[in-house]
């Protein structure tokens, strides 16, 4: 499966060359700065009920694009920008989440995978389903699609025990350094903290340090598929 995305400008240079990738390290203090100002503030959002750090970044990726890379890198020797350009093109939705809510995009698709199966239609990204009760399902259509093809769908959790405002934080940077043309979220996110004053580009190089760090989690963890019937 062949992806031609562009990325936005920050983004794009890291996946350009070597030196643009090398880069990358130096964007690792948009992180720190950010963390910092969560961390220091214990308290933050305790009027909504929202300080408790329970919540955590998931992304939702097509197995046909990473071909299991924490594998296939170690096995096939492929260079670390090789590496970074298939983790990136691989993802196809990022949120933010605590519990169990990234399975609820699972489930959503199980009903339509099942519907068709027993209907025994042709599935395409942009099939119209009237039993769900939400406006447009790109994302889950993207599951449907990967499991009526045989894959299994990749849901990668990262940045675990974060306060809610620091995950819409890191959520908001990671969609706006991949642009949201190339996600099946339906818009970008919201800044919190020191970063809400930051520059358009400033903001794209925290993206870059987390989506930075979630490669080598993933390279770390392996690969790992959800077919229907593990959430059966």
């Amino acid at each position: 499966m062949c992806l031609k995305r562009k990325f936005s400008m920050e983004l794009q240079r890291t996946i350009s060359s070597t030196k643009g990738f090398q880069s990358i390290q130096n964007y690792e203090k948009f992180e720190s700065l950010s963390a910092q100002y969560f961390n220091s503030r214990p308290n933050l959002s305790n009027k909504k009920k929202l300080g408790l750090k329970q919540c955590y970044l998931y992304f939702l990726m097509d197995p046909r694009i990473s071909r299991n890379l924490p594998v296939s890198a170690k096995e096939n020797s492929l260079k670390e920008l090789e590496i970074w350009q298939r983790f990136l093109n691989s993802i196809f939705y990022v949120g933010k989440a605590k519990s169990t809510r990234p399975y609820s995009h699972l489930y959503n698709a199980i009903k339509i995978y099942n519907k068709q199966e027993l209907d025994d239609k042709v599935v395409c990204l942009n099939a119209v389903v009237n039993d769900i009760q939400t406006p447009k399902f790109s994302k889950v259509d993207h599951i449907v699609d990967i499991w009526r093809n045989g894959f299994g769908v990749v849901n990668l959790h990262v940045f675990h025990n974060i306060l809610p405002y620091e995950a819409y934080t890191r959520e908001a940077a990671v969609i706006d350094a991949i642009s949201l043309p190339n996600l099946t979220n339906q818009k970008r996110g919201i800044y919190y903290g020191p970063s809400s004053k930051w520059t358009a580009k400033g903001r794209k190089r925290l993206g870059i340090a987390l989506l930075y760090r979630a490669m080598k989690i993933f390279l770390s963890e392996g690969e790992i598929q959800l077919y229907p019937f593990d959430l059966a």
